[in-house]
């Protein structure tokens, strides 16, 4: 059942401005990834499936600019059979009782590839803004309370930390900030619909 999941990936880089003078901004070689936010709501996929639609936000960094992968790389480490073939894994766990439990069904396909960008100016790292669209059917979702967990890779198989997202109440329909603060609809408010 779980192939039936279907997701979607937008992913939007975004380079961050370097000056031509100035001191140099300096971060480390490993990759980070932090959490920003989550626009989460109920809608119906293009096939008329209730699904539990989130639009996630993620900052990545990383010190020496090697992150994300071109179309091309799909040999060695990249090949479509190894663990380094996508370089953002993302993990859904439940709240339950004070504890965490990953979600096998729902993160099992939840992996992505950045494409790379090679970074210009002085600076040599890479600061990036990622946007992930995912699609899971209501059926594979109904929790309370969920929490995300991220990694990435970069092109050297640099493994970054695991971050984590605030709690997120996942019955809810709005947006919830990484401070754990949000912005949800009204009860009686009408949800617009979401593009497919």
């Amino acid at each position: 059942m779980v192939k039936e999941i279907k997701i979607f990936l937008f992913v939007a880089v975004v380079l961050t401005v370097f000056y031509a003078c100035g001191k140099l901004e300096t971060y480390s070689e490993l990759p980070s990834v932090e959490f920003k936010q989550v626009y989460i709501a109920d809608t119906v996929d293009d096939l008329g499936n209730d699904v539990k639609f989130q639009n996630i936000t993620l900052e990545i960094i990383d010190g020496d600019g090697n992150l994300g992968l071109n179309a091309e790389d799909t040999v060695g480490n990249f090949s479509p059979d190894s663990q380094y073939y996508n370089n953002l894994f993302i993990t859904v766990c439940e709240k339950r009782n004070g504890d965490y439990n990953e979600l096998t069904k729902v993160s099992k396909n939840l992996c992505y590839r950045i494409p790379y960008k090679a970074p210009i100016g002085q600076n040599k790292y890479l600061k990036a803004e990622v946007k992930v669209d995912v699609r899971i059917p209501l059926g594979y979702f109904d929790y309370d309370t969920i929490r995300y967990e991220f990694f990435v890779y970069d092109r050297d198989l640099n493994k970054s930390d695991v971050a984590f997202s605030c709690d997120i109440p996942a019955r809810r329909h709005g947006i919830v900030f990484s401070d754990g603060t949000y912005s949800f609809f009204k009860d009686d408010e009408e949800e617009e619909e979401i593009e497919n």
